[in-house]
């Protein structure tokens, strides 16, 4: 019986430390696979030298991929919150606070899964505090791993959000019994993050700013009674309470988007009230650090103290303009992005409140104003600032003529370019499209009549149906350049949260081609994914595609599949298909995924071969194009 017990002390000490090196294993795995997202070529390497190396990164992640799927199987996706011991949910509380760091957050994906874990393992153990902290890191967590945009009307959790929010800032009602300060600083911060629970606050302001007013005001008066009330503060003067207040102050400034578009009385105030805060607290930290106030604090007063009608239009005209003027376009810090990629666009809005003739006298300056911005964008090192250039596309491109339309290639070109895989993947896509249509019109011309408004079956106008074939395949993933930190993850399988997140791909896509005007290849960008007999794929309950697209999306549909599926370079041999695999796939699923039409192309044995060999020189093409070292001489 001793030995017996002797050697089960020995196995469940093992196993918790089996436990602690397979997370550490996984957070070095981690940090192993972003370097090598990014392969360190050098300059003058050959066309073989460049594929090899790009190919041995692949191999490593694809290695990395599997270890860390099998670590994630034994140290989290096999637990529930029943069989989990104390031991292992402090390990996993550890792990989870190594892989979240809010803006630098390792994996937020994971950190979320396990806070999701602990908060049903603190509900079976009954464990108060412990469900308080989780409800708050469920909270903080998806909101750093939501999608939202206001242009198109998306914010994907936000209501997940709500719910973790107001579950945890629910337990005010029990706070003095709680004694743990550091779970009343969780309920605190659950109370004033109710905000995010607001569907309408992620860009939709400029259409329901009043309601989504009225809804934000109930969160902020209720938090600022608590934060500021000294009954609170005598309970526990550890809270930085003071932090509380200027922050729940800053959100509120964020109105100000929505006053650019409808201005409103009692809103306007209410912004001037924070923003004069925001202001003098960060005037007392300048003037102890010996600096000058941050340009997006002096645009937040200035702007208030007009919208309230304390500023003259002018003097916050030049406020912005001198912004603009003093960034330096070699400056890449928070600050200098932020002058010179929204201030101009914010000029354009501001201007058209000056009188006509100080509207004409001040054109050149803010023509120069815009023409910093677009030379800013094309400086900004791209794989690490295209997510701020996406952002303000839409601004941009409002201010652009039809004269400067090159300008629009230029900048979904430089978005495109952010992340090396897709714009792999993007230009063999582009050239696929062109050599299947190029195929279609030749041997059945007949399926192109009315494919970009062409009356007829092309005759001399088929070089220009080409070059539209080709830009629709170049830019059908665009949107994917708005979710780098889902595309980009390589080091294990997604989340069910995570696909959802890319899975918008195609909206943002087509948001960001509709904005310059593209509105042909913004549909084939939206309905690439979608099944040919809409019975899957997504967006699957969207009207019916557009027949002046139709034909285009059926090709770029099976070309996405046909390079995707067997990229044996920028992926695992082990995880690429052949092609004659792959086009038995498309066989297999004409009529459904596929449109019969494309895949009979096929049918001709030779042209099979022809389309391999092609794909294979495209594809090799275009990973030298993608991570070539340029000469900087």
């Amino acid at each position: 019986m001793m030995e017996k017990k002797y050697i089960h002390v020995i196995t469940s000490r093992t196993m918790e430390d089996i436990m602690k090196e397979l997370c550490q294993r996984y957070v070095d795995n981690l940090t192993a696979a972003c370097a090598l997202v990014k392969p360190q070529l050098e300059e003058g390497m050959t066309d073989g030298q460049i594929l090899r190396a790009v190919h041995r990164c692949a191999e490593e992640l694809f290695r990395l991929h599997q270890e860390n799927d099998g670590i994630l199987r034994e140290v989290l996706f096999s637990k529930t919150p029943e069989s989990l011991t104390e031991e292992e949910a402090r390990d996993l509380s550890e792990l989870a606070a190594a892989l979240f760091d809010y803006d630098r957050s390792p994996d937020v994906g994971i950190a979320y899964y396990i806070h999701r874990l602990l908060y049903e393992y603190a509900r079976y153990k009954g464990d108060v505090d412990l469900t308080i902290r989780e409800l708050y890191y469920q909270g903080i967590t998806i909101m750093y791993l939501n999608v939202k945009d206001g242009g198109q009307r998306v914010n994907l959790f936000v209501d997940q959000m709500g719910a973790y929010f107001r579950e945890g800032a629910s337990y005010l009602d029990r706070y003095e019994e709680i004694t743990d300060p550091q779970t009343r600083g969780f309920i605190i911060r659950c109370l004033g993050n109710m905000k995010y629970g607001i569907r309408d606050l992620s860009g939709n302001m400029d259409v329901n700013i009043n309601g989504c007013w009225k809804e934000y005001m109930d969160c902020f008066r209720r938090t600022m009674e608590i934060v500021q009330s000294p009954r609170y503060r005598e309970m526990d003067p550890a809270i930085p309470w003071d932090s509380f207040v200027y922050t729940m102050h800053y959100d509120r400034t964020q109105f100000l988007s929505g006053l650019r578009s409808q201005y409103d009385a009692e809103i306007a105030a209410g912004v001037m009230d924070s923003a004069e805060y925001v202001y003098n607290h960060q005037e007392q930290i300048a003037k102890v650090k010996g600096r000058a106030i941050g340009v997006r604090t002096q645009y937040a007063y200035d702007a208030a103290r007009f919208h309230s009608g304390r500023l003259g239009i002018e003097d916050l005209v030049e406020t912005l303009f001198t912004m603009c003027e003093a960034a330096d376009l070699h400056d890449f810090s928070n600050d200098n992005i932020w002058a010179l990629l929204y201030v101009p666009s914010y000029l354009l809005e501001y201007c058209g409140h000056l009188p006509e003739d100080a509207r004409r006298e001040v054109q050149p300056r803010l023509q120069q104003a815009l023409d910093k911005q677009r030379e800013f964008i094309f400086l900004l090192p791209r794989n690490e600032y295209a997510i701020q250039v996406s952002r303000t596309m839409r601004a941009i491109t409002a201010t652009i003529s039809d004269a400067d339309g090159g300008l629009y290639s230029r900048l979904l070109d430089y978005v495109l370019a952010c992340h090396a895989p897709t714009v792999v993947h993007s230009h063999v896509v582009a050239r696929l499209a062109q050599h299947l249509c190029r195929r279609m019109a030749r041997v059945a011309p007949e399926n192109l009549e009315g494919l970009f408004g062409l009356e007829d079956a092309p005759g001399e106008d088929l070089e220009e149906l080409l070059d539209l074939a080709y830009r629709s395949g170049l830019y059908h993933d665009l949107g994917k350049c708005m979710l780098l930190s889902y595309v980009g993850l390589y080091s294990r399988r997604l989340l069910d949260e995570e696909f959802a997140c890319i899975k918008l791909h195609p909206l943002f896509g087509y948001g960001l081609l509709m904005s310059v005007g593209m509105g042909d290849m913004a549909s084939v960008a939206y309905y690439h994914h979608r099944a040919y007999d809409r019975s899957g794929g997504y967006p699957c309950h969207e009207a019916e595609c557009p027949p002046s697209v139709r034909v285009m999306v059926d090709i770029i549909t099976v070309v996405d599949s046909l390079d995707a599926g067997t990229d044996n370079i920028g992926r695992s041999y082990a995880a690429a298909k052949t092609f004659t695999d792959l086009v038995g796939e498309l066989r297999q699923w004409s009529g459904t995924r596929y449109a019969p039409a494309v895949v009979a192309l096929f049918d001709d044995p030779d042209f099979c071969k022809e389309t391999e060999q092609f794909l294979l020189e495209s594809r090799r093409k275009s990973y030298v194009e993608a991570y070539a070292v340029k000469s900087s001489h």
